[in-house]
């Protein structure tokens, strides 16, 4: 009998990515997001579109119910739905940095919650919770964004213990920088919808210009590196907890490995404020 997965954040880039290499794998997938009538790829027969805001406790019962209804079992949760923001912190609305937590770390715990049931009918289940290396090494401008995934690298990481008393593995997908088509163009909104105060100007400009400078080819990770990491994760039996991907992941990583003079004159030549 074919595995059954539920991936949150379908939409677009790592979740679409996801969606397409577990179903090359031979899973069901249960692709869910916000929208279904966004979804415009092929039907296929082991794949069911659905419904969830993760924001919504309902809503996650709602979409784990149907993935057990249409395919009898459910042995994976892929928490990849996020919300970007790259902002100034004094400029923008708590509103939002609300709304950021809301669907990066309690919308992961939702998903989870309405699992559990599950899970422990069947005699366990897997976790794969996608982060970011902004909890890693947090990034200016993007302070709000990278706290939200460090409370969920950590919450991961903690709960994962409590979990495995009940035969549930849970793992994190840390990726680098990745242009990702729905992910980048949300939190380009989100930036150009906050206020960039007077004082902040120069330095954001800067900031923004950094990002025009184009890595080494093969760099950054792509959707499809990510998707194939989450499905590495989703059938491991090592005891492994993270996977890094991505030259940037990587790169802090290793920096944080270092003493902390060291890391402080690292990050102060990555992220000059002069």
């Amino acid at each position: 009998m074919s595995q059954t997965v539920l991936i949150t954040g379908s939409s677009s880039g790592f979740g679409r990515a996801a969606v397409r290499r577990f179903l090359a794998e031979g899973w069901n997938v249960v692709a869910t997001l916000r929208d279904p009538s966004r979804w415009d790829e092929a039907p296929h027969e082991r794949l069911l579109v659905t419904a969830l805001d993760v924001r919504d406790a309902a809503s996650a019962e709602a979409a784990v119910t149907a993935a057990v209804d249409r395919f009898d079992r459910l042995d994976c949760v892929v928490n990849n739905a996020g919300a970007g923001l790259f902002a100034v912190f004094e400029g923008t609305p708590e509103s939002v940095i609300e709304d950021v937590f809301a669907t990066n770390l309690y919308g992961p715990m939702r998903v989870i919650r309405a699992a559990l049931p599950h899970f422990r009918r069947q005699g366990g289940g897997r976790v794969v919770n996608v982060t970011s290396s902004a909890a890693t090494v947090p990034t200016p401008l993007m302070a709000a964004y990278g706290a939200s995934k460090s409370a969920l690298q950590a919450f991961s990481e903690g709960v994962s213990y409590e979990l495995a008393t009940q035969n549930v593995v849970v793992t994190v997908v840390e990726p680098g920088m990745v242009t990702t088509t729905g992910f980048m163009a949300q939190t380009t909104a989100r930036f150009g919808a906050a206020e960039v105060p007077p004082p902040y100007a120069g330095y954001v400009a800067q900031r923004v210009a950094s990002f025009e400078v184009a890595p080494p080819p093969g760099y950054l990770a792509t959707d499809a590196e990510v998707a194939a990491a989450v499905h590495e994760a989703a059938v491991d039996d090592t005891g492994r907890f993270r996977w890094r991907v991505g030259g940037d992941a990587h790169d802090f990583a290793r920096a944080r490995q270092a003493t902390d003079a060291e890391y402080d004159e690292w990050r102060r030549e990555l992220y000059p404020v002069r």
